[in-house]
């Protein structure tokens, strides 16, 4: 992550944007305002530095325009000398941004396909002439054709990939600027990944779904690293030669431009910011450059006693790079890195800072119901925490994920590995040179993130015969030295020039005996291509016999891991969240977590698999207990507790069932405990449930608790209440510690949860909900495509509630015949990004 340094000082805009959500530093204030009087970033002895880079949010204040219908799957793209009509329905946009709003359930490829158009207007400023002006691009699905002022500018081909357009020749000064962009999700064999969309096992949904920037900078700046388009070079680029508890280096590679006609002698400056705000090590470089030329500057630091960067304990730095000359400041940069190293070995797998560490992670898809890929930055960061909550310390996917779930990557310590965009297709050769592009500017994109350890540069499922050896020369081109990893599918047939990945994906007991290995996508079953059953694939409506299945399913091919006397470095679950697939009308239902992020039983048996001593990462560590059952005169009186502790220690209406250790003959770290009980309640009706047993019936209750114990006390607890007739409605927002931010794209998850009268979720519940906002909130989407009102899947509805541009409160009520009206009230934060008027 590289930011300015406005960015840096506003602590609460890396938060909106996504650069910042958890490890604050402790001299940054809490409130999210500004750093601290106290103990400020320093520079230079302590002189304040103007600012020099200008970066602001495009995201606000867009005009959008999409046919009313969409070209038939399978069409030939439109070609790109198409405008829109004079008479466009245009209607205002906010980015990130969805083509169109889709349905619940959009698989089966019937998300929208084709074209659509966005259109902006901004003035120049004063200060911006005689400078550099970049507009930047996050994610614009798939083909992206950008005009300046009715100048055709670029044809960008891929979805996946950022990239910068420079305008400083284009904007004028003197009156607004136009700002045209059409974009083309159809089907593209020339543009991976390829494969027509009604064949792929995920969607790729249309829109400007990213964040657009645009930066003004000195003729003298550090280099765009997709712009400069330099092997192994651009921007700035930070490794580290040694790693070691004692002392550590770190060398910065700067690569610095002068657009100006004369020629510069500047300095460069590293210093490098400890969580406590102290400067760990520092360097300064000269560098001479001509006229129109650009050099890259190589320093090194020593750091000693670095606090060293790892899953379990994720420690941060600020670099902070300054350009200079004759004095005056150019240009200069915060980029958050991690100090590590990693090392695969065939017999010890993934080492990390010198010590054998085996992850279990899960793929992840980032698709969300009715917005598609348009997720802001605080969902990214949801996602992520949950995963890692579950225990996960690692993810994948079939293409790079957004920045700003690469970030979160870094603070919450999830390893990382960033995939090249493909499934199951090779094209022609152009395809084939656009596959190289994207591996290359994936590096340079991601590559100083701590939390990166593979680059997948192979297409998925592929064969690669054709480019591995092309695929694999790139990665050690880009990212040149030690500690650098690709990974892919065995080569079935001969490739010249290639000889194997650094590391190898395998299945199971099939590790490769010549590499290290790694489990890419595991706990899956498929009937076969057609049918998509399966018992891991469940819907949480589908009741807890399901469920349960499931989760001892995914557990006992966990278990087929631990089992190997020889493990691979990692395994990756397909897939930690439910996902949209193109080639069946029914969503991915293999993962813990369903599509609106609710946890079904699986997920807690993961998270029974984590560390049960609290590490210094925020989540992903520590007791846990849960017992996977409704206790209901449905349940099955076999009752599974998942759990971490030493003991579990089960009664039922006051009475002790056991206390007792996990079930024997499993390899993985916490195995599951099973109790026997008798019937949770001897009235057999539902009065228990409401807390309304008379007393003359003197009858147990309903009620289960489980107690997890470590060294004999109690560390852990879960009750579960036999739940009762289903009374009224509770709401949750789901921020998981992060705030909305009022930027008129944010959002955030409130979950209704149908409850008895002693707030039990109801887990038959299906009920109508109907959702309200007040405030400065809105409901995303509505009846048209079954987002409000919503029926309730096993006692929960979800709504997505948007902000406005305005911070205040909002009020979120949900009501339902027979369950009355709730209502819930949070409050979303000031935007503190600058935006482009």
């Amino acid at each position: 992550m590289t930011i300015s340094r406005r960015d840096f000082l506003e602590v609460s805009a890396l938060s909106a944007s996504g650069l910042l959500f958890t490890n604050l530093p402790a001299w940054m204030s809490a409130e999210g305002a500004s750093v601290s009087d106290e103990k400020p970033p320093v520079s230079g002895g302590g002189r304040a530095i103007p600012e020099t880079r200008l970066v602001l949010s495009m995201n606000q204040d867009w005009q959008f325009f999409r046919p009313q219908t969409a070209p038939p799957q399978g069409s030939q793209p439109a070609p790109a000398t198409d405008a829109p009509p004079e008479n466009a329905a245009w209607e205002p946009a906010t980015l990130p941004h969805t083509v169109r709003l889709e349905p619940l359930d959009v698989s089966g490829g019937q998300n929208y396909q084709g074209v659509c158009w966005y259109r902006r207007s901004f003035s120049a400023q004063p200060e911006w002439k005689g400078r550099i002006v970049y507009l930047k691009f996050q994610g614009a699905m798939q083909v992206a054709d950008i005009w300046i002022n009715g100048a055709h500018k670029l044809t960008h081909y891929g979805g996946y990939i950022p990239f910068t357009v420079d305008i400083s020749r284009d904007i004028k000064s003197d009156s607004p600027n136009t700002l045209l962009v059409r974009l083309d999700n159809s089907d593209n064999p020339e543009v991976p990944p390829g494969k027509p969309q009604n064949q792929l096992d995920f969607c790729y949904f249309g829109g400007l779904y990213r964040s657009v920037d645009l930066e003004v900078l000195d003729p003298v700046h550090i280099t765009d690293p997709i712009l400069a388009d330099t092997v192994a070079g651009g921007g700035i680029f930070v490794t580290f030669p040694s790693v070691a508890a004692g002392q550590s280096t770190v060398q910065v590679q700067t690569h610095v431009a002068n657009e100006s006609d004369e020629r510069r002698n500047c300095t460069v400056v590293q210093e490098l910011i400890d969580s406590d705000g102290k400067i760990a090590a520092r360097n300064s470089a000269n560098v001479t450059l001509p006229p129109r030329s650009s050099h890259p500057a190589t320093q090194t630091m020593s750091v000693h006693n670095a606090r060293l960067w790892h899953p379990e304990d994720p420690q941060l730095y600020w670099l902070h790079t300054t350009v200079s000359q004759n004095g005056r400041v150019t240009d200069d940069q915060y980029t958050r890195i991690g100090i590590r190293s990693i090392r695969f070995e065939k017999d010890r797998g993934l080492l990390i800072n010198g010590q054998p560490f085996f992850s279990i992670g899960a793929n992840r898809h980032q698709d969300h119901p009715y917005v598609g890929y348009a997720l802001p930055p605080s969902a990214h960061y949801r996602d992520a925490y949950k995963l890692r909550e579950a225990g996960f310390t690692s993810y994948r996917s079939h293409y790079p994920q957004d920045p700003s779930f690469m970030d979160a990557c870094d603070e919450l310590g999830i390893l990382a590995i960033v995939s090249n965009p493909g499934w199951q297709f090779v094209g022609d050769d152009i395809f084939k040179k656009r596959a190289c592009q994207d591996a290359r500017e994936m590096i340079r994109r991601d590559r100083n993130h701590p939390s990166v350890v593979i680059w997948e540069a192979a297409l998925n499922e592929t064969d690669n015969s054709a480019i591995a050896a092309d695929l694999y020369r790139i990665v050690h081109e880009e990212f040149p030295g030690s500690g650098v990893y690709s990974a892919g599918d065995p080569i079935f047939k001969p490739a010249p020039g290639f000889e194997g990945w650094d590391v190898g994906y395998v299945r199971y007991q099939h590790l490769d005996p010549a590499r290290p290995s790694w489990i890419r996508e595991w706990g899956d079953q498929v009937d076969n291509w057609h049918d998509q059953q399966g018992r891991v694939r469940v819907a949480r409506a589908w009741g807890e016999q399901p469920l349960l299945v499931q989760a001892l399913a995914h557990m006992y091919s966990m278990d087929r891991i631990y089992v190997q006397e020889t493990k691979p470095a990692g395994a990756d679950l397909w897939a930690g969240i439910d996902a949209f697939r193109g080639y069946h009308h029914q969503p991915f239902l293999g993962a813990p977590l369903d599509l609106f992020r609710i946890p079904k039983f699986d997920y807690f048996m993961f998270q029974s698999q984590r560390p049960p001593e609290a590490h210094p990462a925020r989540a992903g560590s520590g007791p846990m207990i849960f017992v996977a059952n409704y206790a209901t005169f449905h349940s099955p009186r076999m009752v599974t507790v998942f759990s971490n502790c030493e003991q579990v220690r089960l009664t039922l209406n006051a009475n002790v069932v056991a206390t007792q250790e996990p079930d024997s003959g499993f390899h993985i770290p916490h195995p599951p405990f099973t109790f026997k009980v008798e019937e949770f309640s001897s009235t057999r009706s539902m009065l228990f449930g409401n807390a309304t047993v008379p007393e003359a019936l003197s009858a147990p209750a309903g009620v289960l608790l489980a107690e997890g114990l470590i060294g004999g006390k109690v560390v852990a607890t879960h009750l579960v209440h036999s739940p009762g007739e289903p009374k009224a409605i509770q709401l949750l927002v789901d921020t998981c510690g992060v705030d909305p931010v009022a930027d008129d794209a944010d959002w955030v998850r409130v979950y209704a949860r149908v409850c008895d009268a002693r707030g039990m979720t109801y887990p038959y519940g299906d009920d109508v909900i109907t959702f309200s906002v007040s405030g400065e909130g809105s409901i995303v989407g509505d009846e048209t495509i079954f987002a409000n009102p919503v029926r309730a899947e096993a006692g929960i509805a979800t709504a997505l509630v948007r902000t406005t541009r305005v911070a205040g409160p909002i009020s979120v009520r949900a009501s339902s015949p027979g369950l009355g009206e709730s209502e819930v009230r949070f409050e979303s934060k000031a935007n503190a990004r600058r935006m482009v008027r």
